[in-house]
């Protein structure tokens, strides 16, 4: 028996100086209602790993823009971008160097 293909993918945000430490504590958990959500998308792992301001997001999905468009949409992950958006840089992320830093959440994580 085999699986069925899932995406793997990367991207990168940025944070916004000064906000690092913050961040680390503010996302070190995520709502169980945002777990939920996601796991409905068909998101299998997603981790984020931090290098200076730079965060680097690795995710694995059944389907990439299914997941995409079912989180855009999605109330709950809409108000958990609003939480977080206070802590991110709104520069461009082209170019950035691959490089993956520490980690600093992991989907498998306990929720709140």
């Amino acid at each position: 028996m085999t699986s069925a293909p899932t995406d793997i993918f990367e991207f990168r945000t940025r944070l916004a100086p000064g906000r690092e430490l913050d961040y680390e504590r503010f996302h070190h958990f995520i709502p169980a209602d945002l777990d939920r959500a996601m796991r409905n998308a068909g998101v299998l792992s997603w981790r984020i790993y931090r290098d200076g301001t730079t965060l680097t997001h690795v995710v694995e999905a059944c389907d990439r823009r299914r997941m995409e468009a079912l989180l855009d949409a999605d109330p709950v992950n809409r108000a958990w971008q609003r939480q977080v958006a206070p802590y991110l840089a709104p520069e461009p992320t082209e170019g950035i160097p691959a490089t993956r830093g520490t980690l600093i959440w992991d989907f498998s994580w306990p929720t709140r």
